[in-house]
């Protein structure tokens, strides 16, 4: 039976060593034998802090003593103490991971202290590998949620300006159609052109040209109440959504438009005047539906174009 029990012990998959209460080895198996280098012949009968140093630590001296002494079993976890004991030399320590089981046990009026070493190394390293595959996983959805979110903001604005595109801009006149509707309130499309734009790019350029657009949407969307939507449908052709209290203050807010267009741009150098013709629908005045008031917006501007330029009026169902 004993040597059954000498041959079980030296075929575990793992550490057993057995100290006295003199911390004398009395069992070390085939296991750590393999690890250390060290056989049981020359192990046995010396004292463990010498066989294993780590054990010198007062945290391990104490897990022992009550083991021996308080018949009090203990786990430590590789997670914390990584390992226990070390490898035969010329062996890396560094990636060695190892749980360890302190349990007492007892032979006529002796106790012993059992010490179960298990190694954690591979369950470690596939931890540690899945933990790198699960942050690079996260950086590249991190990667992937602003790149869509760079594309949805490209997607819905205008590249030179940065204010909405005729795409968000129909979105969001869809949507105020409907939460008027439904508060019974009112609103009104401008379409908002620029009088001789193209003199502008062909006599300083497109450069130029370019910095006007800037400026004037700068000046749009100041002028405007916070609230409502200045956005740029392309050229020199802008479109504004506003919310109305009354169909009046429509008119209000064109006049505001008319006097931030009245003082000159200073471009590169450049003073350049620029008047704007607007036109003018009204909700639910003038349509329900979002293609209806852009269609009359735009009819008023050119009438206004058609007239003379610089100016603003309202869509007249006649002109239809």
């Amino acid at each position: 039976m004993d040597n059954l029990i000498s041959q079980a012990l030296n075929k575990a998959h793992m550490g057993i060593m057995i100290v006295d209460r003199q911390l004398k080895v009395v069992v070390w198996n085939g296991w750590l034998e393999r690890l250390t280098g060290k056989n049981k012949e020359e192990v046995v009968g010396l004292n463990l802090l010498e066989v294993c140093p780590r054990f010198k630590s007062n945290v391990y001296l104490n897990i022992l003593q009550n083991a021996l002494y308080h018949g009090q079993s203990r786990f430590c976890s590789s997670a914390l103490h990584k390992a226990f004991i070390l490898p035969k030399e010329g062996e890396d320590e560094h990636l060695l991971r190892q749980n360890m089981n302190v349990d007492p046990l007892y032979l006529e009026d002796r106790s012993y202290a059992l010490i179960q070493i298990s190694d954690m190394t591979n369950v470690n390293t596939r931890v540690y590998k899945l933990k790198n595959l699960i942050k690079e996983l996260e950086t590249e959805y991190a990667k992937i949620k602003i790149s869509e979110k760079i594309s949805k903001h490209l997607s819905l604005h205008d590249p030179l300006t940065g204010l909405p595109n005729r795409l968000a801009y129909n979105d969001r006149l869809a949507w105020a159609i409907s939460n008027a509707q439904r508060n019974h309130s009112k609103l009104a499309v401008m379409f908002v052109d620029a009088d001789g734009f193209k003199q502008v790019n062909d006599t300083y350029g497109h450069h130029v040209g370019d910095q006007v657009l800037l400026e004037m949407a700068k000046r749009l969307s100041e002028t405007i109440p916070s609230a409502d939507t200045v956005a740029r449908l392309g050229g020199d052709e802008f479109i504004i959504l506003s919310h109305l209290k009354d169909d009046h203050d429509a008119e209000i807010i064109a006049k505001r438009l008319e006097a931030a267009f009245s003082t000159h741009f200073k471009i590169a150098g450049n003073y350049i005047n620029l008047s704007m013709s607007i036109g003018i629908s009204l909700f639910p005045k003038h349509g329900q539906e979002p293609s209806e008031l852009l269609r009359h917006a735009d009819g008023a501007m050119y009438k206004i174009k058609k007239n003379g330029k610089n100016g603003y009026g309202f869509y007249e169902p006649e002109d239809a």
